[in-house]
């Protein structure tokens, strides 16, 4: 049996199992016909011993117990390889590696922009946190692929402290349905997958999670610092997308009509999150005024950069009907056809981002909530569920309206997804230990399977990638011993080659904007440069013709290539897709 039958069958048969619990609780089938009585445990049972885990009044120690346990899945499945899987680094990801490393050493970007607030990167812009946080963590402990990605393991953590405090403290006679989060949290493909590699969006969603976390505590509690806290959180979040200009003004104001209209918010309050989410805007709305040609750039103590082209023009009404397909990418994986290429970064077709079984509990939980937060609507009470429906709402505006989104660029869905998962379990369940012992492990065993595949055959799937360029990083650390002083790449090999020589030999950025590295590097050694096939088989052929073959030649590794340099003698060394050819 292939792999690629194996895994169909293995989900085809949870989603079955989840169906069947499904009907089992929906049409009140006897749990006497599976030899069990469903409500009934002896104290000497497991399914006892392990359901009690979900209720902290049976003992407070276990419940911690069992928080921090989850807790530390969460740790380990985004420390535990991190440096190896993914293989290589995302173009993007070394973009902000080395506007990282040229701000902590240097105070600019690879332009030499001083502290921009949004940086330029390859000429689209890039949002500016992720950034400064990586570029403080290279300036403690020196550039590191580790280091490049330590922001995402961080706000993983911070996001699975929101989600408790968020849950928690609005379900203390359901703790069943915060520990069911956070397990789904620490175990789920998406959340593993996106806190293992650097990317600027992947931290909206933490951010989001923290500011919600401090404003649904500012109104229960009705204070005044949590509130402030929360506008400057939700501001500190304009800082990791571009997407949340849209999203946070979109969620705010649903949040605070709806906070209003069921008296649980004032006017005074709504302005003390407004005013600092205000201050934190206002250098990405000169950003976006400079990029119009409404005002010059700016250059001082920070930078308001001037891109080399500006995507704003991607959001549009017409878009809205190409754009359905999302709800389903988000529940599985991004569609190739649409995208040319299979985003593996994001999620693996395998397992989804939240394994397949979850979606029938997720349309449940979405509907039965739904139906909740129409009566707290009606009934002018306060409901969780319908901050998490407005949250989703406000995602699914901002990506219906942007050219092709995709999964990361809409990751910020991913928690009201998981809640709704388990709005929907525990609505089936009933109060069933069964059930919700059965979907438990259900969990557990799709993370074993996800686990194994993930950190263990992920990466050679993954080689196909554009983007990840571990091949290619190994090619040139391997050109970097031989005694050809010059090193020809292939322009094409990789998105923008030349960041990754960068990154190599931590360039200085003014050294890169002295001498063009986008086209020749000279290093202490070698000399770099990038060309297109037709020149690189030109110039072959002359040296070849000229007898003065001192270049090595870092292309693809493919039979065109290797029928080219060996009839003229090269010998050749195989990187993957990537070869050397050198004599």
């Amino acid at each position: 049996m292939g792999i690629d039958t194996f895994y169909i069958t293995i989900n085809l048969f949870f989603l079955f199992i989840s169906i069947l619990l499904i009907t089992i609780q929906r049409f009140k089938i006897s749990s006497s016909f599976f030899g069990c009585q469903n409500r009934q445990f002896k104290s000497d049972n497991y399914l006892y011993i392990f359901y009690n885990s979900f209720n902290p009044s049976c003992s407070i120690s276990f419940y911690s117990c069992v928080v921090l346990l989850l807790f530390c899945i969460t740790l380990f499945t985004s420390v535990y390889k991190v440096g190896v899987v993914p293989s290589g680094l995302h173009v993007d990801e070394a973009g902000i590696a080395y506007d990282a490393l040229s701000v902590a050493n240097y105070g600019v970007d690879r332009y030499l922009n001083p502290y921009p607030v949004y940086f330029i990167n390859f000429g689209g812009g890039q949002s500016a946190l992720y950034t400064y946080l990586a570029a403080f963590f290279i300036k403690i402990f020196g550039y590191s692929v580790i280091c490049v990605r330590l922001p995402a393991i961080l706000v993983r953590l911070i996001t699975f402290v929101a989600i408790y405090y968020i849950t928690g403290r609005e379900y203390r006679d359901h703790p069943e349905k915060t520990l069911l989060l956070l397990l789904i949290f620490a175990v789920c493909p998406y959340f593993i997958m996106q806190s293992r590699w650097g990317l600027d969006c992947n931290l909206l969603v933490g951010l989001l999670a923290l500011s919600v976390s401090v404003l649904t505590a500012a109104v229960r509690h009705n204070s005044t610092t949590l509130y402030l806290l929360s506008g400057l959180s939700f501001g500190l979040s304009l800082y990791t997308y571009a997407l949340s200009y849209i999203i946070i003004p979109i969620f705010l104001l649903l949040t605070f009509s709806y906070l209003y209209f069921v008296k649980r918010i004032k006017m005074n309050q709504v302005f003390k999150v407004v005013i600092p989410v205000f201050f934190f805007s206002v250098p990405l709305m000169a950003m976006i005024l400079v990029n119009k040609g409404i005002i010059a750039e700016y250059k001082g103590l920070f930078t308001i950069p001037m891109l080399f082209f500006y995507r704003g023009g991607e959001i549009s009404l017409n878009n809205i009907p190409n754009n359905l397909y999302i709800i389903f990418s988000l529940l599985s994986f991004d569609n190739p056809s649409i995208f040319g290429r299979q985003l593996f970064y994001n999620a693996v077709p395998y397992f989804g981002t939240v394994y397949y079984f979850s979606i029938p509990f997720f349309v449940i939980g979405l509907v039965s909530s739904s139906k909740a937060s129409f009566r707290s609507i009606k009934n002018r009470e306060f409901s969780i569920n319908t901050i998490f429906l407005l949250w989703l709402l406000s995602v699914f505006a901002c990506q219906f309206l942007i050219y092709e989104p995709n999964i990361n660029k809409s990751n910020a869905a991913f928690i009201p997804i998981m809640f709704f998962i388990v709005e929907g379990i525990v609505n089936v369940a009933d109060h069933s230990k069964t059930i919700i012992v059965g979907i438990v492990f259900l969990y557990i065993l799709n993370f074993i399977l996800f686990f194994n595949y993930y950190f263990y055959q992920y990466n050679p799937d993954s080689k196909i990638l554009i983007g990840f360029t571990t091949d290619y990083v190994d090619a040139i650390h391997f050109s970097e011993n031989l005694n050809s002083e010059k090193k020809v790449i292939l322009n094409n090999i990789a998105a923008a080659p030349y960041i990754y020589v960068l990154l190599e030999n931590q360039v200085s950025p003014y050294c890169f904007r002295m001498n063009n590295i986008k086209t020749v590097y000279n290093s202490f050694h070698s000399t770099y440069s990038f060309r297109s096939a037709e020149d690189i088989k030109t110039d072959s052929l002359h040296e070849f013709q000229s007898g003065k073959e001192d270049t090595a030649y870092i292309v693809f590794n493919n039979t065109d290539w290797n029928h080219w340099f060996n009839r003229m003698g090269y010998k050749n060394l195989a990187f993957g897709n990537v070869g050397v050819f050198y004599k």
